[in-house]
Formats: C-alpha cells, sequence, structure tokens
C-alpha cells in the first residue's frame, strides 16, 4: 500500500475516535490544525563548500485526541507531513510521520502511573531526541517510550521509578549495520519537600546502549543529588549533579568516569514574557562510529515574549562541544582525537489574524564543525553551516 493511503488511514481512524469520544462524553475531546510554509533552505546537503539551496513547500496536519475519565486521561498526536523541494535531487519529495502518546493514571492517591511514547518515521533526519544530531542522510524509524511509576510515601515524599527505551532503525544497510542502536534506561529518584520553596531528591539510574554491528555498546550508572528551588514567583531553578561510570562491552576500552551535572534557570519577569537558561555536562552516547562514547557539554537558552494578544515572538539557542577520545573507539589505531561543535538558533513571530487563523515567520541557523579523522587524515564528518527562513499559515479548527 502506498504511503500516502497509510496517511489518509490514519487521520481517518484519529477522526472516527474523536466521534466516538465527543458521542460518550458530549463534548469535542479534539483539534485538527494545518499549517501550510514556504521555506528557503540554503544547504540542503549539509556541505561545507559548493552549497545547494532550494525551495521548500512543506503541508502537515496535526490531529489530537484528549480523553478524560475520573482517574485516567489519554492523549494521542499523529502530525504527517509532505515536503516537496524545488531543486533537490534525484528525490525532490520527503514524507515524515510523528505519533506521540501520553497515558496517566491514578490508582490511589499515592500511587499513579505516566507513559508518554513518541514515535518518528523520517526521511534524511537532523534531530531526534536529548538534542542528539543525526546526520546520516537514510530514511530512519525512531521511537523512545518512557514510563513512571510515583509513589507518594507522605505530601512531602515521593518515590518515582521509571523507564526508558529507545530505538533507531534505518532503512539502508551500509548505515544501520553500524548505527543502529538500543538505548534502554531504568531508574529511581527520591524527592522530598523541605519548605515550600525547596525541594532536595537522590537519583540512580542504569543505561545500556547497544549498537549493529562492532559491539561499541555500554553500560553507565549514574548516582548523584539536586535541588530545586523557588527564589520567588518569578524565578525558578533546578541543579543536578552527581558522578557516573561507563563500562564499555569491549573489553580493550575498559571504562570511563566522570562527574556529571545539569543546570536550568526560569525567569518571568512579567506575565508576557518568559526567559529559560541552562546547561550540562556528561558522558554521552554517539552515532559516530567507530567511537564509543563522547563527553559532551550544552549550553541553551530560549525568550518567549507576547507583545500584544495577537502578537508573539520566540527565540532560542544553543550551543554544544563534544569531545572524542581515540582510546573510546573500537578501532583505536585508526582514528585520532577530535572534536565537535554545534550551535543551534532559531527565531519565530506569530500573528493571530482571528481565532482560528495565524501567520508565522522564522529563520533556523545551524553551523557544525567537526575536526574527526581517520589516522590516513580524512575527516569523519563534514562542517557546515546553513540557515533556513519560512513564512507560513497556520489554521486551527
Amino acid at each position: 500500500m502506498k504511503r500516502t493511503a497509510w496517511v489518509f488511514i490514519a487521520v481517518g481512524l484519529m477522526m472516527v475516535c474523536g466521534e466516538v469520544a465527543q458521542a460518550l462524553e458530549g463534548v469535542k475531546p479534539y483539534q485538527v490544525i494545518n499549517r501550510l510554509r514556504l521555506e528557503y533552505d540554503d544547504n540542503i546537503y549539509q556541505e561545507e563548500t559548493d552549497k545547494n539551496d532550494s525551495i521548500k513547500i512543506i503541508e502537515e496536519i496535526e490531529i489530537m485526541l484528549n480523553y478524560r475519565l475520573e482517574q485516567s486521561f489519554l492523549s494521542l498526536r499523529y502530525r504527517p507531513s509532505f515536503v516537496w523541494w524545488s531543486d533537490r535531487e534525484p528525490d525532490d519529495t520527503d514524507l515524515n510521520h510523528e505519533f506521540d502518546l501520553i497515558a496517566n493514571h491514578t490508582f490511589t492517591p499515592r500511587l499513579a502511573l505516566s507513559l508518554v511514547d513518541t514515535f518518528r518515521r523520517g526521511e534524511q533526519p537532523e534531530l531526534t531526541d536529548r538534542d542528539v544530531v543525526v546526520r546520516e542522510k537514510d530514511d530512519f524509524i525512531y521511537n523512545t517510550a518512557n514510563g513512571t511509576l510515583s509513589y507518594m510515601f507522605r505530601p512531602q515524599t515521593r518515590l518515582d521509578v521509571a523507564g526508558r527505551y529507545i530505538l533507531m532503525r534505518y532503512d539502508e544497510d551500509a548505515v544501520s549495520d553500524t548505527d543502529d542502536f538500543d538505548l534502554l534506561v531504568g531508574g529511581l529518584t527520591l524527592r522530598h519537600q523541605l519548605v515550600q520553596e525547596t525541594a532536595v531528591l537522590g537519583e540512580l539510574r542504569i543505561e545500556d546502549v547497544d549498537y549493529e554491528g562492532p559491539d561499541r555498546g555500554s553500560a553507565t550508572l549514574s548516582a548523584g543529588a539536586g535541588v530545586e528551588h523557588s527564589f520567588s514567583q518569578n524565578l525558578l531553578g533546578m541543579l543536578h549533579g552527581g558522578y557516573q561510570n561507563k563500562e564499555y562491552n569491549d573489553n580493550d576500552l575498559g571504562s570511563d568516569s566522570s562527574p556529571y551535572a545539569d543546570l536550568a534557570l526560569t525567569y518571568l519577569p512579567t506575565p508576557a514574557t518568559r526567559l529559560s537558561l541552562g546547561g550540562g555536562y556528561s558522558l554521552f552516547e554517539t552515532d559516530v562510529y567507530p567511537f564509543a562514547n563522547q563527553t559532551r557539554a550544552r549550553v541553551y537558552a530560549s525568550l518567549a515574549h507576547d507583545f500584544t494578544a495577537r502578537i508573539s515572538f520566540y527565540l532560542s539557542g544553543a550551543y554544544s562541544d563534544s569531545e572524542y577520545d581515540a582510546e573510546d573507539s573500537i578501532e583505536a589505531d585508526t582514528v585520532t582525537d577530535g572534536n565537535e561543535q554545534l550551535v543551534l538558533v532559531s527565531a519565530r513571530a506569530t500573528y493571530q489574524l482571528n481565532r482560528s487563523n495565524w501567520l508565522e515567520a522564522g529563520w533556523q541557523y545551524q553551523d557544525f564543525t567537526s575536526d574527526l579523522e581517520n589516522t590516513a587524515g580524512d575527516s569523519l564528518r563534514e562542517s557546515y553551516d546553513r540557515n533556513r527562513l519560512h513564512l507560513g499559515w497556520k489554521l486551527q479548527f
């Protein structure tokens, strides 16, 4: 069956579910949003030199269904998108699918379960999740499933038992033979509210990652503590930190250990303005073969402001620096130590025409620099910079 047929079938099923839920509840539990964008991309192949540009037309529909019972909540979101490129060879179209599920259930006032699943089926991926840049030019399937069971010992103390499973699969054998991976995470977090403004927590996490092909998988144990504090009604902060130990499946690699930290601040100077910033440092998995690890530092910031009830503006930026050690490679004699840096900037302005229609203008910028090389002096990945500008129309009904 053609891919477009699957899109229409899925859309129809979502609409039927919405009508059924509406009949049961007597309300309209679904929402449909259509977006049409015209975009200019100045580096469609992500090349350092001899760049190629193209105009894109992007049509996407987003269908959301929310269903609430006394102790349960279910949210479904499906977003297919079709992209046409005016000047891209050999394929001038992309068809992408996004599906998200959120399910919450409260068994008792003390015990609750939360499930979140994110599925992506796309072509030529760039960003998937956890700010991981995927550079392979290939169709892919990506899925992440998260589950958290929370138990309240008393009003001030809660234990979260959480698990996560991430799957990445590429279509082309040449890519999937080394870059397909499975990531399994399990963890415990004990959170205690000291006072109304301050909470402390302790966390323990086990993470196991396995790649296709030569074994560059690993198991990581992380243990740490954190504090969350409301400095005022307008300023919130969070700091987590601890220590990680990573044991590689390949005995020749041994192990790595490092401190880790995450910091986040949110400031709301007025009801119309929101400023967020943060950063992190940790050992991290990598899609760069033959490395089995990277040490990544990252900082980010975002600003959202409503000029009026109709006009809104959003600006965000992020910078990450990744260090690669040849000793953390399963082919250590073929590569050298290296570094990768990524800058991401995006800006977006929206104007609400009426209750159902919005106009949007945006800009996205990427600057990726890599000096990873093999011992013969050949680059493992190509550096590039890229600008994308778009104008769009959103219709909600």
